[in-house]
């Protein structure tokens, strides 16, 4: 982190919700400093506010307390320069591969729509595809779809909100892997949410373990490891052990 500038920093976030009169505490003094071109994992329980942080660092939510600065800016309200891409597939299901690609790129003239579309779509796997209809893509090429969608606006800033959790288990290696070749392509600063421990270390320059609710942050683990990453090797043990502590659980069964 010494080697890079800061991109995205939360300064003492904190956020609450009125629930029917009462006052629901989901995040807790959050702070944090993201890179430039740094990729973060966020970890955590299911609803410990790791969405919510995401939310606020898209400017969707405002925080009850504290700031997110991007570049120095003060974030409070949606930018097209952040991306989000979720579990849930939002690309349209009547539009082609090539259609829900360019959809961001309508005021770009059609040379210009042409030239990044083919480029990205080559990136992400799908050159052969982009006549084809969603109906038509098995569930790892839709993720692609809407990976590739955000990126043909060139983001620098793509925020992940569990991106691969509906894939099954050998899918969801694959767009791991995938996914760390195009950030070594294009190097946006990603923040990626995820509950999942072996997703966090094949994925992470750092790891930031949240407490449960309202979140905190636990710690954050660095992951110095090259990739591809052996998910055998001892090094990956000891920091598997050092996330499952730092969550407060036990990983044997």
């Amino acid at each position: 982190m010494s080697e890079r500038t800061p991109k995205v920093i939360f300064e003492n976030v904190s956020k609450s919700f009125d629930v029917k009169g009462d006052k629901l505490e989901v995040l807790e003094s959050i702070d944090l400093t993201v890179g430039e071109g740094e990729l973060v994992c966020l970890l955590g329980p299911s609803g410990c506010g790791k969405s919510t942080l995401l939310n606020i660092a898209g400017g969707f939510e405002q925080p009850s307390s504290g700031t997110i600065k991007i570049d120095g800016e003060l974030i409070t309200a949606p930018d097209p320069r952040r991306v989000f891409v979720f579990q849930e597939y939002g690309i349209f299901p009547w539009a082609s591969v090539w259609d829900n690609v360019v959809l961001g790129l309508r005021h770009l003239s059609k040379d210009k729509q042409y030239e990044i579309a083919s480029e990205i779509i080559d990136l992400v796997g799908l050159s052969g595809f982009e006549k084809t209809y969603p109906m038509a893509l098995s569930g790892g090429m839709k993720q692609r779809v809407e990976v590739a969608r955000a990126l043909a606006v060139s983001p620098d800033v793509l925020y992940m909100d569990e991106p691969f959790g509906a894939l099954d288990s050998l899918t969801r290696l694959t767009m791991r892997s995938e996914l760390i070749r195009i950030w070594k392509d294009r190097k946006p600063t990603i923040l990626f949410v995820t509950h999942d421990v072996d997703e966090a270390i094949q994925l992470a320059e750092r790891v930031v373990v949240f407490t449960g609710r309202p979140g905190s942050i636990a710690g954050v683990i660095p992951i110095d490891l090259e990739h591809p990453r052996d998910l055998g090797s001892a090094q990956y043990g000891v920091i598997k052990n050092k996330l499952y502590e730092l969550l407060g659980v036990s990983h044997l069964i």
